[in-house]
């Protein structure tokens, strides 16, 4: 019988029934032959008594001394030996045919991975069957077979052959049994430190498998989402996380990592994508959600303080600046009552373009130091370019080349023009010619770029470096703010821009952050 109980009352309980069960079958046996081996009935009472004694006394020790499991696992089993002990003894000793039910105990012992108690059923049960065979033979006063002495040999070997196998099994078993053990305990150490872990981080993370289906998240993440930790929703059930994740995920294209920001409520968040080499547990990707919104504050301020630092350097070259076109429209004032009417026409003319400089410079001057809070939205990108396009060539003094591989953006659109408008002008004015200037709207891999270039003269190499930097660069009509404010614009919606120049172009390139940051509402 193989007991893999754990529960010591029970063990208790199936001791005092096994007792019952052996004096009943003790009963029924002597009952039955009770003719044929001679013995009174007064004797089988009497041993039923004795054994119910027994068994109760063990019952009653081993509840009270509280012994391990291994312990009474040995009782179990030694009371498996004395029940088929009294059969054998009591179905005609040695030739009693329940023999064999020795080794099934002893195969039964091997299955506890104890080999220890193996061993010991193994001796048990050659002693029980020893002492029922003489025992029979000496309570009915008969004398054994001749060869009866080879064959108690024999089976006494066979017992104990069969312990000695056992014992080696049920070693092999407790081996792997301490091993499989050990192993789970790690397992649920693991468990408990990645649950501890998990709870202990402030980023917010989440374990997606192929069906986008949360399967494992952070309660910072579930704070974050403002979802339950034990909700099993798709990541597309979510009203407020951005789509532009969710259609990256959708594509399942060979990059296996993203990045973009996405403002919830009044906080910012960093979404950062990846995927797992190998499924495992159904799991296929991951995601952290990091909150950014004081660093992105930082951002600000430091912002906010070179510009001021700027303004400050630039109040006095846009005294220089204000002064030229002044000067000269109060000259203009002053002679334009002492010549002729044909060169008061000059001076009207020189007048209008010296005001429509001022103009541009207050304008220019205004977007630059206007505060930048983008908000963006879905946008299509070639009416965004077709607008720009069409307010800088409104004469259409050139042919602009435009390309446009570009569906839906979710950009600020009106910073986007502010950008374009600036780097076409700057395009056109170093043109010098038609057909010279091109701009070409592109997306790979979840990341779109802007490209704007002129076939001009380029730009020198001394004032490159501070290219971006207020009046840094002055072009004929030019303010020198256009390409202050584009960087300034660029900055606040975290896109890249940068510039190639040499003697017959000059490419300038604005595009989402190679991280993928971009602002999602």
């Amino acid at each position: 019988m193989t007991i893999q109980l754990e529960n010591r009352s029970h063990l208790l309980q199936l001791l005092l029934w096994r007792g019952m069960a052996m004096i009943l079958v003790l009963f029924m046996v002597n009952w039955f032959s009770l003719p044929d081996i001679g013995m009174d009935t007064n004797k089988i009472l009497a041993y039923i008594a004795l054994l119910f004694v027994v068994f109760a006394i063990f019952q009653s020790f081993c509840f009270r001394r509280q012994w391990p499991v291994g312990i009474q696992l040995f009782f179990q089993f030694f009371s498996d030996i004395l029940l088929v002990t009294l059969l054998v003894f009591a179905t005609g000793g040695y030739e009693s045919p329940f023999v064999l039910l020795f080794g099934l105990v002893i195969v039964a012992a091997g299955t506890q991975a104890e080999v220890l108690l193996v061993l010991s059923i193994a001796v048990l049960a050659c002693m029980g069957y020893l002492a029922a065979i003489y025992s029979f033979a000496w309570s009915q006063h008969v004398l054994l077979p001749a060869d009866a002495t080879l064959t108690l040999l024999l089976q006494t070997s066979v017992l104990l052959l069969v312990g000695g196998v056992m014992a080696v099994i049920s070693r092999r078993h407790a081996t792997l049994s301490d091993k499989s053990r050990r192993a789970a305990q790690k397992h649920q150490g693991f468990q408990v430190l990645h649950t501890r872990l998990m709870a202990s981080m402030q980023e917010g993370v989440l374990v997606l498998d192929e069906d986008l289906t949360i399967r494992d998240s952070n309660p910072a993440a579930c704070a974050m989402l403002h979802v339950s930790e034990d909700s099993l929703l798709k990541l597309s059930e979510l009203p407020s996380f951005p789509q532009r994740v969710v259609r990256f995920l959708q594509q399942r294209n060979e990059q296996e990592s993203y990045r973009c920001e996405w403002q919830q409520d009044t906080s910012e968040y960093l979404i950062t994508v990846g995927k797992f080499p190998e499924l495992y547990a159904g799991a296929c990707w991951w995601l952290t959600l990091v909150d950014v919104s004081e660093l992105r504050g930082l951002e600000k301020e430091v912002a906010e303080h070179q510009k001021l630092v700027a303004m400050g350097r630039m109040a006095a070259m846009l005294a220089h600046e204000l002064r030229n076109p002044m000067q000269t429209i109060a000259q203009a004032v002053e002679l334009v009552t002492r010549v002729q009417e044909k060169q008061q026409v000059d001076i009207q003319r020189i007048v209008s373009e010296e005001i429509l400089r001022l103009n541009r410079l207050v304008a220019d001057m205004l977007d630059y130091t206007k505060p930048l809070t983008p908000k963006a939205k879905d946008i299509e990108a070639f009416d965004l370019l077709l607008a720009s396009v069409e307010l800088i060539d409104s004469e259409q003094k050139y042919f602009i080349d435009l390309i446009c591989d570009v569906g839906v953006l979710h950009i600020d659109g009106d910073h986007m023009r502010l950008v374009l408008d600036n780097l076409l002008r700057n395009a056109v004015l170093s043109s010098p010619a038609p057909h010279s200037v091109s701009v070409h709207a592109s997306e790979s891999a979840g990341h779109w770029q802007f490209v704007v270039c002129d076939h001009g003269d380029g730009i020198p190499e001394s004032i490159r470096a501070h290219l971006f930097e207020p009046f840094a660069s002055q072009r004929e009509g030019g303010t020198g703010l256009g390409l202050a404010t584009v960087w300034q614009v660029c900055q606040a919606n975290q896109w890249h821009i940068d510039v190639e120049s040499d003697a017959e172009t000059t490419t300038f390139r604005v595009r989402s952050d190679s991280t993928g940051r971009e602002k999602h509402g």
